[in-house]
């Protein structure tokens, strides 16, 4: 391949989606090759690589106005309500845990295993799924997803013992959450950095709408039919997503790699071999390992609260129906609808004036100052109220109300903070940086609190129990303010980092 031939193609392309080409190699095959016949895509896979260390685009780059505002719109709200449906599936049946548990011969606690598996595969999902949509593009990734979703919806619907309800729940959350790092993806294709925030937010606001108001509905059902109608409701919304990818959204890539290849060496299918293992890699990287520790607080803290709600809040109030105990899941649900518009726009004001102090220049730290107060305040606080309110019995059905309410407030104005930081931060790491944020938010945080929140309130009560979650906060809130204070040189020492690799990877090549 000649030197001019390749400058051709590389003024061709939009190259920063060529930054997913990392150690190791993708290998790239076709099952229409003939044995024997020499395959350049490997060379110039190689020969791509060369363009690794090129900027980000800036904000005023043509490629953000390839759509109208309507149907970037339109994208955004797909995505929320993809983001949506993994949650409601993971909590939906929470006040229906008991009838579960007799109808499959088991117990209460053993359900709330499979909500922590829920989440391993929520974590796990990320990793496995989200690094295809570089690959073979965005779109076909979030039909795959909403695909599986729907399957594994309706089969989890007609489990007949314990076995068949732990795996199709585990298939439900690995195919249903992938959208989350993917959708993360297509909102930086459609949106400068300066108003992600108000994006993310609505994006957000999806996946936590899901936990706050599906145990609402799920009360609701099971009062007046059976648990499994709850799964199949989830079904009929998993086709409506479907049908909303299929035909409304659209490709947002700059550069689809298999297509690209495909293009190139005129064959007709190429499958791309991947290190899914790759998102991990991110964790090498000290910046978002506080970022992950801040999501994780805050996943933590949002499972500690809404998993046992029907467990403290009937026997607390004497309540027998079920629909009666999940309707508290109205106060944190509407902090939530609340706190989504609200957090993203002061993220965004955030961003905006500190770029007016600096004369301009943005760094993605600043994003990260509007998580300041709801993460060292107001989620700690109105925790430990909550908590211990139902603990002494004190305040009435208000305080906790009120409480879980602020709460849900302050949660939804720190995470589109979080979120829009892990897609600006390490451009060069594209997907797999919000990617290694969803697992270690699920992982650590979704899966060990859906697991123990019980064990430690019947073991040292609602009130320590919500204490816990305060100190948990508490860390989240020291790993933000360091993050305020010394992310940018850690940012800085990290893409230095990268850059020597790429040296090093080119020197090999030469």
């Amino acid at each position: 391949m000649s030197n001019t031939d390749l400058e051709s193609r590389q003024s061709s392309l939009s190259l920063d989606s060529l930054e997913d080409i990392r150690d190791p190699l993708p290998v790239f095959e076709n099952m229409e090759q003939d044995q024997g016949e020499p395959d350049d895509r490997l060379h110039l896979t190689k020969e791509l690589t060369k363009t690794l260390t090129l900027p980000p685009l800036a904000d005023d780059d043509p490629f953000f106005d390839r759509f109208p505002k309507r149907t970037k719109t339109l994208f955004v709200g797909i995505v929320s309500f993809t983001c949506f449906l993994s949650p409601i599936s993971n909590l939906a049946f929470t006040p229906a845990i008991p009838e579960v548990a007799e109808a499959l011969n088991t117990t209460s606690q053993m359900i709330n295993i499979s909500n922590a598996i829920y989440n391993v595969f929520m974590a796990i999902s990320p990793m496995m799924l989200s690094p295809l949509s570089s690959l073979y593009g965005k779109k076909p990734v979030m039909i795959l997803s909403s695909l599986g979703y729907t399957i594994s919806s309706i089969l989890t619907a007609e489990s007949q013992n314990l076995a068949m309800f732990f795996i199709f729940r585990a298939m439900n959350a690995f195919f249903g959450t992938c959208c989350f790092s993917v959708g993360g993806s297509i909102i930086g294709d459609i949106k400068v950095p300066k108003e992600r925030g108000r994006a993310m937010s609505w994006v957000l606001m999806g996946t936590q709408l899901g936990p706050a108001f599906g145990p609402v509905l799920g009360g609701i059902i099971i009062t007046y039919t059976n648990w499994r109608v709850i799964f199949y409701v989830v079904t009929g919304l998993g086709v409506i997503n479907l049908l909303m990818i299929i035909f409304f959204l659209k490709e947002t890539s700059r550069m689809v790699i298999s297509k690209e290849i495909a293009k190139r060496t005129g064959k007709r299918f190429v499958f791309v071999k991947y290190n899914p293992f790759r998102v991990l890699f991110a964790f090498q990287y000290v910046n978002l390992i506080l970022a992950g520790v801040i999501s994780s607080s805050i996943m933590y803290n949002m499972f500690g609260l809404l998993t046992p709600i029907r467990h403290v809040i009937n026997p607390r109030f004497n309540l027998n129906s079920p629909v009666l105990g999940s309707l508290f899941y109205l106060a944190p649900g509407s902090g939530l609808l609340l706190g989504g518009p609200i957090g993203g726009r002061f993220a965004d004001f955030t961003v905006k004036r500190w770029m007016k102090k600096r004369g301009g220049e943005r760094i993605p730290e600043d994003r990260l100052r509007s998580a300041t107060y709801s993460l060292g305040f107001v989620m700690p606080v109105f925790m430990i109220i909550y908590g211990w309110s139902l603990q002494k019995k004190v305040g009435g059905m208000a305080l906790p109300i009120v409480s879980m309410f602020f709460y849900a407030l302050g949660q939804t104005i720190a995470f589109p903070s979080i979120n829009s930081y892990c897609v600006d931060c390490l451009p060069s790491l594209k997907g797999d940086a919000i990617a290694s944020n969803y697992f270690a938010r699920y992982i650590v945080g979704g899966s060990v609190a859906s697991a123990t929140c019980l064990v430690q309130i019947n073991n040292i009560g609602i009130g320590w129990t919500a204490t816990i979650s305060a100190f948990v906060a508490w860390i989240g809130f020291l790993s933000n303010e360091l993050m305020i204070r010394y992310g940018a040189s850690l940012r800085l020492r990290a893409l230095a980092k990268i850059e020597a690799k790429t040296k090093v990877k080119k020197n090999q090549e030469n």
